[in-house]
């Protein structure tokens, strides 16, 4: 239905319809609010008969086809594969796409932040968003894209979480940890890899004192290798069976169980990057190359905090 009322010296038109969100407009006289406002709402309701002779195909079948059409495409199809996946799991997955509104995935994002942080809903909202334009603007159903209505977290603070020597100590030599999440640790301590990075670590990409990485999150990369990396990798018993997520939720059952706060796996890459340039003297540019950042601000915080605890033992010695 249509509202019209004066707001100052204009005639504001409100049309308000189930499953559309509300759409406002303002004139300079009465009449052309009334007009606008009938047209606007005939058409609104003609489009709506049209819909609702189209059978829509459910959510779970369009992503099982997304999955192979579209993310196989992507660099990042692996984790993408995986975030859908974790989507055919919600009791919405069965709706025909056209019944996912935003309430539906607002409740979603709420159910998800208790438990992830901020960061880690937007990618998840990210998939259903690119999904939803996928249905809409390549496969030609009439749908709108729910996740543009629906209110982002805000992205936390950047994380300055370094392990402590005697909380690596409890990771690594606790009876708590299994073989495979020892070496995944090790690893990740010594070469600043990314979890889903040594997941695919591949032997026959050993070349020298360097590993081939051919998917990355940003492009493929050759990461250098110390001795000790170079032997832990040798040793491990590759492929490892675990999944990312795996990864994940049982490092976070490691440090509660060894009383470790606040820490995630990703937190072992930062213990790396910072031993890069404290202990082996890499500058930025060269501890960007192992790491695999395109972006060096994340290394320019790490390299200036470093810096300002030598700045500050200079004073007081």
């Amino acid at each position: 239905m249509s509202t019209i009322r004066k707001r100052g010296d204009k005639w504001q038109s409100i049309i308000r319809i189930s499953g559309h969100p509300l759409i406002a407009k303002s004139f300079v006289s009465k009449t052309d609010a009334k007009r606008w406002a009938t047209l606007t709402e005939t058409k609104l309701r003609r489009d709506d008969a049209g819909i609702s002779s189209i059978k829509f195909p459910k959510f779970d079948d369009l992503a099982r086809r997304y999955i192979e059409e579209i993310s196989v495409l992507k660099k990042c199809h692996y984790d993408e594969r995986l975030t859908i996946l974790g989507l055919l799991k919600e009791s919405w997955s069965s709706y025909p796409i056209n019944k996912i509104k935003s309430h539906t995935v607002n409740k979603y994002k709420t159910n998800l932040a208790k438990t992830v942080g901020g960061s880690t809903v937007n990618r998840r909202l990210d998939v259903i968003s690119s999904m939803f334009t996928t249905f809409k603007r390549e496969w030609s159903y009439p749908v709108e894209n729910p996740v543009l209505s629906v209110r982002r977290p805000k992205k936390a603070e950047p994380r300055d979480r370094r392990l402590s020597d005697a909380e690596i100590k409890r990771l690594l030599r606790g009876n708590r940890t299994s073989p495979t999440m020892r070496s995944i640790i090790e690893i990740s301590l010594e070469t600043a890899m990314r979890k889903s990075e040594i997941l695919r670590i591949d032997l026959d990409l050993i070349e020298g004192q360097t590993l081939k990485i051919p998917i990355a999150k940003t492009e493929p990369r050759i990461i250098p290798l110390t001795k000790r990396a170079l032997s832990l990798i040798k040793n491990a018993e590759l492929p490892f069976k675990i999944s990312k997520w795996q990864v994940s939720k049982q490092f976070h059952k490691l440090c509660q169980g060894y009383g470790i706060k606040n820490a995630v796996f990703h937190d072992c890459r930062r213990n790396a990057l910072t031993n890069f340039m404290k202990d082996k003297g890499l500058n930025v540019p060269e501890t960007m190359k192992i790491a695999g950042h395109s972006d060096p601000r994340m290394l320019l915080r790490i390299y200036n905090n470093l810096q300002a605890h030598h700045v500050a033992k200079k004073l007081n010695s």
